[in-house]
This record gives structure tokens, sequence and C-alpha cells, in this order.
């Protein structure tokens, strides 16, 4: 301490980092406590977390499903008001429920299509078999391999390993398992929709004294479900433009494949990969021969760079898009606690999490963590 007389005064001064009441400063073993312990916190979080999301799968992959559903069907309806000199004169509710019709006869077409072709598949069953045999005696003959390539040798060897039986029985099972939990994420999507416009009540009587955040919660909604809106369109258009390819050769099933196109465009890397192996695959088995293959390949290969390259990132520009590095951990986190549902829940949860985290300041960096992005704009 040090006084100073100047006019008849004292003054005193206090050293620096002194404060009344406390004037022992803090050591940084002391921060480093705290930050061991923030740490240790946020890990055992994490792990708690992760367990309740993989023992209750069962129950919260339906409502995941629904929820993305739900934010689909919000961003439809956006896309609808924003129809030049007709979108704005069309009611809320209308756009809504026509956006959920919409989306209700396309999950039922792909549900009949799905379970017409299943007698087909049955049925073409041999006509594959004799087709891989023959494409295999090519390529034995091609390499100059030891062959005399025999299906029934094959078969012998197979089913020695694996229960056929078994394996249709598995899969008839997971159809109809599949046909369920469609059932109820349409019924939990139902039940959100009608109770929306009651919970925004609700969280508005909440907030109340905090009339600033409900402009930032409708802007997080909004860019959520135009995200997620503007996937699945680029997904129809990928399905129709590989349908037209496809039904240009003669594939069979073609539409069916084009369906799971559509839904593989949600899941990042493995199914652009699928979506074009799949049906060059199939037509492999189909024709016996390496041109139709082929046209596929390059057709399908040119569609999905275009899709990927030049499209998406031209409609996504007003979203944030995901590092590369964060889309590949996210991926594999998600299909390691939910399975396939997870790989196709990674992205869109992912990307929602970055919109509501870039929303607020205090969260700001963690998006930027999360984006491939120098800076972060705030939802708007």
């Amino acid at each position: 301490m040090s006084c100073e007389e100047g006019d008849g005064r004292i003054i005193a001064s206090l050293p620096t980092g002194a404060i009344a009441g406390d004037t022992k400063p803090r050591d940084t073993g002391e921060f480093m406590r705290q930050d061991l312990v923030t740490f240790t916190c946020v890990a055992v979080l994490a792990v708690i977390t992760g367990w309740v999301l993989y023992i209750g799968r069962p129950v919260l992959v339906p409502i995941a499903f629904a929820i993305i559903t739900s934010y689909v069907i919000y961003g439809l309806a956006e896309i609808l008001r924003r129809v030049p000199h007709v979108g704005k004169r069309i009611r809320a509710g209308v756009r809504y429920w026509s956006a959920a019709a919409l989306i209700l006869v396309a999950a039922w077409l792909a549900a009949e299509l799905l379970l017409s072709d299943t007698d087909r598949m049955l049925a073409v069953a041999p006509k594959y078999e004799a087709t891989l045999l023959a494409l295999l005696a090519k390529i034995t003959a091609l390499f100059h391999l030891e062959t005399e390539a025999s299906w029934t040798a094959f078969r012998r060897e197979l089913l020695a390993a694996v229960n056929v039986q078994a394996l249709l029985t598995s899969l008839l099972g997971s159809l109809s398992s599949l046909m369920a939990t469609t059932v109820v994420v349409f019924l939990y999507t139902a039940f959100f929709m009608v109770e929306m416009g009651r919970f925004r009540r609700k969280l508005s009587a909440v907030m109340r004294g905090k009339a600033d955040m409900e402009p930032v919660i409708d802007a997080i909604n909004s860019k959520i479900g135009t995200y997620l809106a503007l996937k699945a369109l680029l997904g129809v258009v990928l399905g129709i433009l590989s349908w037209v390819c496809m039904h240009f050769v003669g594939l069979e099933f073609a539409p069916l494949i084009a369906v799971l196109i559509v839904l593989l465009n949600f899941v990042p890397y493995a199914g652009s990969l699928i979506q074009v192996a799949l049906p060059v695959l199939l037509a492999a088995l189909q024709f016996g021969q390496w041109n139709e293959p082929v046209t596929l390949l390059v057709s399908l290969s040119a569609i999905n760079f275009v899709m990927g390259n030049v499209l998406d990132p031209w409609l996504m520009a007003g979203s944030l898009n995901l590092s590369p590095a964060v889309i590949l951990m996210s991926l594999a986190t998600w299909t390691a606690i939910w399975g396939i549902p997870g790989a196709f829940l990674a992205v869109p949860g992912t990307v929602a999490l970055t919109i509501i985290f870039s929303a607020f300041s205090s969260t700001r960096p963690l998006a930027l963590l999360l984006t491939k992005e120098d800076v972060v704009r705030p939802a708007k």
C-alpha cells in the first residue's frame, strides 16, 4: 500500500489484484483444479448420456425420426410459403397439413412398392444365381485361375456356414419391424403436429420476460426445417435422375432402388457409395455382361458428383456446412449407439445441434468447431 498527500488529502492505493475482502490472488493450481473438475463432469455426463441413448434406443429412435419428420414438414411448409404470389395467401395450417399429406403419400407408395417387389425378388433369385455363376466363370477364365465353377458346390459351402431359412425369416421379421416402426413414427409426428401451436404458447409463457428469445427460437426452427426439407428434396431429385438412368438400361426393380437412393441421401459418404454400387451390382447380375453396369457406373457417378459438389452446396449456402472430420465422427458415434437408424440420423442431428449452438453467443465457439467455416453466423 502507498500513501500520497496532495491538497491536504491522503490518497491510499491498494496493490494490483487486491480486492476488498480478498487480497490473496488465485494461483495457477486452483485454475487447473477447476478445469479438471469441469472436464471430469463433462466426461461423466457424456458417458451417462451415451449409455441412456444406447439403452433407450427402442423408444428414442422412433421419437428422433418423428422429430426429424416434423422438421421436414415444417421446412416444406416454409418453402410453400415462399412460393411467389400464392404462398403467403395459404394459411399456415393448410401448408403444414399439405406437407404432412405429401410425406404420408410418399411413404405409402414406397411401402406398396417394397411389398409388391418382394415376390418378384424371390422369382428372379434363381436367374441371378445362374448369372453370378457365369460371371465367376468368366472372371476365373480371364485371370487363368483353377476353376470348374460349380454353383452346387458353392451353395453347399454357403449352406454349411449360413442357415438360409433362418436368414429369410430374419429378413421378413426385419421388414415387419420396419413397417411397425414407421407407423409409430407417423403417430408421434401427428401428435407433435397437433401439439405444435400449444407448445409454442407454453414456451412463450415460460419465457415471459425474455421476449428477445422468441425470434431466436423461431429462427432456429426455420433454419433446421429448411435444411432438412431441402435435403429431402435433393434426395428426391437424385432418386428421379437415378431412376431415369436405371430405366434407360432396363434395370429391374429400378423404382425400388430409386426409393432407397432417396433415403440414402441422408447418409454421408457411405450412402453415396451404396447409391452407385447397388445398381451396378444388380445390373451385372441381371445382364451378365459389362456394358450396362459400366453405363450405370459412369452415369450414376456423374449424377452424384454434380449433386454433391454443385447443387447441394448452392442450395445449402444458407446452412452450416459440417467439417468432414465431424461428419465421420458423428456417423461412427451414432451408428455405434443406434445402429443403422443412427447412420440416417447422424448428420441431420449434428446439423440441428450446430444451428442451435450458433444461435447463442455462449455456445457459438462449439458451432465453430463443428463446421468447416472460419466464422459462424448466428441464426436470423
